[in-house]
């Protein structure tokens, strides 16, 4: 059976929307299940984040060692630590990064965003040639969407009124969980952004490896792409995301055997059951493992 059809079977009983893309980057073997179908990114649009902060450092732009003192306007609903924090701390645009990749701060990323300007992300995109990836709103957005509140202006968009509302609306949104006017991908082209990060042609060589280092400390999502891999043996450098009816993870597997190294992205999008949603994604990178490892 080829790796299409494995995929491809593992995506029948599947209620929703997969979409993966795979390529061994030694063997240059690939696979693609709607690769090219658009997705909503999640937290996944932190990568080409990253990669332009770290171009506008390049350009001296920016500094990794510059501060951004945190304020209470700030901090941003989910995942993260920074919104359990003291207004008033100082925080480097060099730990903002690793909490946006490492832990998906979601306050780190907004002001990462500010400080970079979504303009710019999306200017940098289209120069690698991803004409399909879009980067057009920011965490705060997105979330306060998913509970009916994006109508209201920045500064009324406040954790405590996003918790009130969560708890006596259900989630939806008009966008968000979407691809329209929402940040999208497919998964070949967040694939193709991996492996440029991997040849060193997303920025320069030092600012790639230092963003694979980043992502090689990513703290979330273990019952996705890593589930059934074995715990020796392999690295991992990845980012997920995750939103109601979507799960999604993409990243590097190195064989730290043979040194063999494939790019496996995985998308979701209107699943019914958000579990079942990781599992497919973790069968789809064991049976991915068990094709490049056979």
């Amino acid at each position: 059976m080829s790796l299409n059809e494995r995929i491809a079977e593992l995506s029948e009983g599947f209620d929703g929307i997969l979409g993966v893309a795979v390529k061994h980057l030694d063997g240059d073997e690939s696979a693609s299940l709607n690769g090219d179908e658009l997705f909503p990114m999640a937290s996944v649009f932190k990568v080409p984040i990253i990669v332009e902060l770290y171009r506008q450092v390049e350009a001296h732009i920016l500094s990794l060692d510059e501060e951004v003192v945190l304020r209470e306007e700030d901090k941003v609903p989910g995942s993260g630590i920074l919104k359990e924090l003291s207004p008033g701390l100082p925080v480097s645009l060099r730990d903002l990064a690793s909490l946006m990749m490492i832990v998906s701060d979601n306050t780190a990323t907004d002001l990462v965003v500010e400080k970079v300007g979504k303009e710019k992300i999306n200017a940098t995109l289209r120069r690698l040639g991803l004409e399909r990836t879009v980067v057009v709103v920011d965490c705060r957005d997105v979330l306060f969407d998913l509970v009916g509140l994006n109508d209201l202006p920045d500064e009324e968009k406040t954790i405590s009124l996003f918790e009130a509302k969560a708890r006596e609306t259900s989630i939806g949104g008009s966008w968000s969980l979407g691809v329209e006017e929402n940040n999208v991908a497919t998964p070949t082209e967040m694939l193709r952004l991996l492996e440029m990060i991997v040849d060193g042609r997303a920025a320069s060589r030092q600012s790639c490896d230092a963003i694979l280092e980043t992502m090689r400390r990513c703290q979330t999502g273990g019952y996705r792409i890593t589930k059934y891999l074995p715990q020796d043996g392999i690295e991992f450098a990845h980012k997920t995301g995750s939103l109601p009816g979507i799960r999604n993870d993409a990243g590097i597997v190195t064989l730290l055997d043979s040194g063999e190294r494939y790019i496996l992205s995985c998308f979701t999008r209107k699943a019914a059951d958000n579990f079942a949603a990781e599992e497919t994604i973790a069968q789809v990178s064991k049976s991915v493992y068990d094709h490049f490892t056979s």
